[in-house]
């Protein structure tokens, strides 16, 4: 049999198969990689829902709570002074209020959520 230049068949073959087990191994740790990061948006979408649960319940029962405290110290009141009472906690909620609405609408004014944040869409 005679021999033909350049490299020999088994060679060329094993080439082949080197080839493909590498590709199947990076295609393996990609799959892997995608899997891991599914598993962190979940947990970090879980770890929101929580978060937001946690505040309303909480928001519910500080409402709750400042609600039964003006009905407490109104029905703790004198009868006379029940209505000054109620106007005079009805003017510490409004200026609260305020000072809640003023916050927000201070906060609103900046484009982005953080300073590290690529500008979105909706930016000039």
């Amino acid at each position: 049999m005679p021999r033909r230049p350049g490299r020999p068949a088994k060679a060329r073959l094993g080439v082949v198969s080197v080839l493909r087990r590498l590709l199947g191994s990076a295609a393996g740790i990609a799959a892997t990689h995608l899997e891991w990061v599914a598993l962190e948006i979940e947990a970090e979408r879980q770890r929101l829902a929580r978060l937001w649960m946690h505040a309303a319940l909480t928001l519910l029962l500080l409402f709750t709570g400042i609600w039964l405290g003006v009905a407490g110290l109104l029905l703790w009141a004198e009868p006379q002074q029940r209505a000054a009472i109620a106007a005079g906690l009805a003017l510490v909620f409004l200026a609260a209020t305020a000072v809640a609405a003023w916050s927000w609408r201070r906060l609103s004014r900046h484009r982005r959520a953080f300073r590290w944040a690529p500008p979105g869409p909706w930016s000039p």
